[in-house]
């Protein structure tokens, strides 16, 4: 299994960052990007960047990559990790949703 991991960019070098993430300090080839800058949030996937994104996506999904570790600790407690999510009626995405007449 492929999972993202939200990293933040500190130093450029060429075609790589150095990028900060909840498990340390990655070299990230960011070719499939072009340029990018320190201090911008990237989801990386196996060392290399594949999407730019803010800060408040990298927030969601640390959060959602936490809740994997804890049910992998076999803590079910995990609820805190999608407060996004809770009390909220999902929501189909707009290309499912049929047009009204």
């Amino acid at each position: 299994m492929c999972l993202g991991i939200p990293m933040r960019v500190v130093e450029i070098e060429g075609i790589f960052a150095w990028c900060e993430g909840r498990n340390g300090r990655s070299r990230i080839n960011t070719m499939l990007l072009g340029d990018v800058a320190p201090g911008q949030w990237l989801l990386t996937f196996l060392d290399t960047a594949r999407e730019a994104i803010g800060a408040e996506r990298a927030a969601l999904i640390d959060s959602a990559l936490d809740a994997l570790d804890r049910i992998a600790a076999g803590n079910g407690d995990f609820d805190d990790c999608f407060a996004d999510l809770i009390d909220r009626e999902p929501q189909l995405p707009d290309f499912l949703r049929k047009e009204q007449s």
